[in-house]
């Protein structure tokens, strides 16, 4: 960080959610990214199914990590958001930086961004607090399914800000390149979240047998390819200062970015981070990975000026 500046404001910036203009929809996506201004051509980003060795640092040339970031963009979903609350705030806390699509407030109005699967939990009939499936389509059917699961999806507060947004968001699967089949589950609660910190957990619901098991066997996946790579590079955390991020750059295809986190912030019992892995709008709410620092999931929040992103807060 430069000698003097102030911290208060080090950590803020342009947030990048991928806004649309009035009467745009999903088909115009690829628009905002033909005239993308922060990263032209989009050379520092990789599409998922051609990532290799190469791409990571030659000391990285590691079938686990590798493995392990594959692993990250299976639970990497394109969030899309229909409905802009009435409540979003003008401001971000304590700056006049505006806030995201405070403009767009109480309008039918689509925005994305990106978040990473964290948990599934199969609901079936004797549960406690057991109720049929509440996605849209049983919601306005006679015989709703009693078999589902609940999809909890950690992203950016600015992505997905309260219940009235979460209701008319979708999160997109497996969006790996533009032939990828369309699988969605849809958004039905906003969970704990943080404004300032800039977090948001969504919870999503789908009832579909195949897409429940096939993300609760990734989460696995994940979760033991994370504590391997672990385990390889303890001391090596603070060295390289490893960061990478699996996103949805302008609510299009899955993308990979390398890079290094610069500078670490403590917030209470909280961190923040700042880095040069490369991020555009429509990234916001994506996990940055720092190799070393285990379960760590700072989601994405904004871009600065002198060519650096920072995250939002969570727990080192």
């Amino acid at each position: 960080m430069a000698s003097g500046e102030d911290i208060s404001t080090y950590f803020t910036g342009t947030h990048e959610v991928q806004e649309c203009l009035e009467g745009q929809c999903e088909a115009d996506l690829h628009t905002h990214k033909s005239n993308c201004k922060k990263n032209p051509g989009h050379k520092n980003f990789v599409p998922v199914n051609q990532l290799s060795f190469e791409h990571f640092p030659s000391d990285y040339h590691d079938n686990d990590l590798h493995a392990l970031t594959k692993a990250l963009a299976d639970l990497t979903v394109r969030i899309a958001v229909k409905l802009t609350s009435p409540d979003r705030p003008e401001f971000v806390p304590d700056t006049k930086d505006p806030y995201p699509c405070y403009n767009t407030r109480g309008m039918n109005s689509l925005h994305t961004g990106t978040g990473r699967v964290m948990r599934v939990i199969k609901y079936t009939e004797g549960m406690r607090g057991y109720r049929t499936c509440p996605c849209p389509e049983c919601d306005h059917s006679d015989t709703p399914s009693k078999v589902w699961w609940q999809v909890g999806v950690q992203t950016a507060r600015h992505v997905v800000f309260d219940e009235s947004e979460a209701r008319q968001s979708s999160c997109r699967l497996w969006f790996d390149d533009d032939k990828s089949p369309v699988v969605n589950i849809y958004g039905w609660k906003v969970g704990e979240s943080d404004t300032e910190g800039d977090w948001c957990w969504l919870y999503c619901v789908t009832h579909d047998v195949d897409v429940g098991g096939k993300l609760k066997k990734m989460v696995r996946r994940f979760d033991g390819l994370c504590d391997k790579v672990e385990d390889k590079y303890p001391s090596r955390r603070d060295v390289d200062k490893l960061t990478i991020i699996v996103s949805h750059p302008h609510g299009c295809s899955k993308q990979v970015s390398v890079g290094h986190w610069v500078d670490r912030q403590v917030v209470g019992i909280e961190t923040r981070y700042t880095y040069t892995t490369s991020t555009c709008p429509g990234s916001s709410g994506a996990q940055v990975y720092r190799l070393g620092w285990g379960g760590s999931v700072h989601p994405h929040s904004g871009a600065k000026s002198r060519g650096l992103n920072y995250s939002g807060v969570w727990y080192d």
